[in-house]
């Protein structure tokens, strides 16, 4: 490991000391000293890319750069250290001749190409702790390299040589953009994922422990999020981790891509998504299977078993069949069960021959939509499934139904519709009833609903 003190040319790391300080007040000792010791490894451990980071240290091709400020009551800056490393080993940072009293203390950590190459994030206003940011320099997305993360902690330094450990958390999340079908053969050479729209952009924060929730982050005047992807993908790289500094509870991200054909952004699809700073999520889609599948965003964790259900597929819709349940109970079960939604109405509206009616947008082409028996949303009736891609077969939700434990009995015709021919399933308990038909332009419907004896005598017989 290589560690130092880094020289002022290098970081204008010399100790400074502010006339806050009080260093003439003779009965105030100035012989203070402290030891940061910071857990380099922390950061990219949350973060999940330590290996990753280690592979580019070991081959000289990046630098861990950890820096130290100090403010004293005041909140006026008094030392400013830092040191660089090419290992995940611990850095320690010593301070001295600080006059005895309580500091705050921030230590914010990232990676480097080394001193000649400009940054990547620039620190301002380090004079005073309420001014004190991180900023964003260059105006793009970010590669997992740029990971930043902070720490801060109070401190009280006198006769005795003070300890700080710090442990470095996360000021935004990793994103892993994974899409398939994504080929040089495929209708797109390009993807996009976007956030936010017309929020203002977030291109840094700030170090004062004092700011918390949306204060303690860094607004564009000039840019709205949706100006700047949170990543991207070629053709040739179905992947793609990234760190980003975007966040939020619901908020909305779309998935886009550059059409081979005409050279113009597409939106392949728009999702309702949460983003937490400090975690590792993936966002999954695949191109193939636009018009039934939706995307996967969440944890690294369950996403093995979450594919694996959806490529034997199973899950093609999960809706909520809680027979008689409120309007509250099933948008819990959507927001639950599914990894995105999209509520297309927030009021319920009236649909003849379907009652009181929400509908939830699941996939590109795939939509289900709840019947309540009144317009204050109680009293849940039936649970519909539609999907309007010609090009997904009936063979999907065929085998979907089957394979979610639903015995197929045959086929059912209605004396007011003669002309269209039902599949029926049944519910293992016997209690649901499902019909699945095709429509005449393409696309079909699977209808969820409490068993009607009145249809058991339509029912014609599977045979064999």
């Amino acid at each position: 490991m290589i560690q130092w003190v880094m020289t002022a040319a290098l970081m204008m790391c010399l100790p400074l000391c502010i006339t806050s300080c009080n260093n003439d007040d003779p009965e105030i000792p100035t012989d203070g000293r402290a030891i940061v010791s910071i857990n380099t490894a922390m950061l990219f451990d949350k973060l999940g890319i330590t290996d990753l980071m280690t592979e580019k240290l070991a081959k000289g091709e990046k630098t861990v750069t950890d820096s130290v400020l100090v403010y004293d009551k005041q909140g006026m800056l008094v030392t400013r250290l830092g040191a660089e490393s090419t290992s995940l080993q611990n850095v320690t940072i010593s301070l001295s001749d600080l006059p005895h009293g309580t500091y705050t203390v921030v230590v914010w950590q990232t990676s480097s190409d080394g001193p000649l190459s400009d940054p990547f994030w620039w620190l301002t206003g380090a004079d005073q702790l309420a001014t004190a940011r991180i900023i964003q320099n260059y105006p793009s997305s970010m590669s997992w390299l740029r990971a930043v993360g902070m720490y801060t902690t109070t401190v009280t330094i006198g006769s005795e040589t003070a300890t700080v450990n710090a442990e470095i958390e996360p000021m935004g999340s990793v994103v892993d953009l994974s899409i398939d079908g994504l080929t040089s053969e495929g209708d797109y050479t390009y993807t996009s994922l976007t956030a936010g729209g017309e929020e203002p952009g977030v291109d840094g924060f700030y170090l004062d422990p004092a700011r918390s929730g949306e204060d303690r982050w860094v607004f564009s005047a000039s840019r709205k999020e949706g100006d700047r992807p949170i990543a991207g993908t070629i053709a040739s790289s179905s992947n793609n981790k990234v760190f980003t500094l975007s966040h939020g509870e619901n908020k909305e991200f779309w998935l886009c891509g550059t059409n081979k054909t005409t050279n113009e952004k597409d939106s392949i699809i728009n999702a309702v998504l949460t983003l937490v700073p400090g975690t590792v999520a993936i966002f999954y889609y695949d191109l193939e299977k636009t018009g039934y599948q939706p995307p996967y965003f969440g944890p690294t964790a369950g996403f093995t078993a979450w594919k694996a259900l959806r490529d034997a597929g199973i899950l093609v819709s999960d809706p909520c069949l809680q027979w008689g349940a409120n309007m509250q109970a099933v948008h819990n079960h959507v927001a639950n069960h599914q990894l995105w939604w999209k509520c297309l109405n927030e009021e319920l509206m009236l649909e003849e021959g379907h009652g009181w009616v929400r509908w939830y947008h699941i996939a590109r082409s795939l939509y289900e939509f709840y019947c309540f028996e009144n317009e204050n949303g109680n009293n849940l009736l039936c649970s519909i499934c539609i999907c309007l891609d010609p090009n997904v077969p009936l063979e999907v939700p065929f085998t979907n139904l089957i394979k979610q434990g639903y015995e197929y009995r045959g086929g059912i015709i209605y004396p007011d519709q003669p002309n269209v021919h039902y599949s029926i399933f049944f519910s293992p308990d016997g209690n649901t009833e499902v019909t699945l038909n095709k429509y005449d332009d393409g696309g079909w419907q699977i209808f969820f609903q409490p068993t009607d004896p009145d249809d058991l005598p339509l029912i014609i017989p599977a045979v064999g």
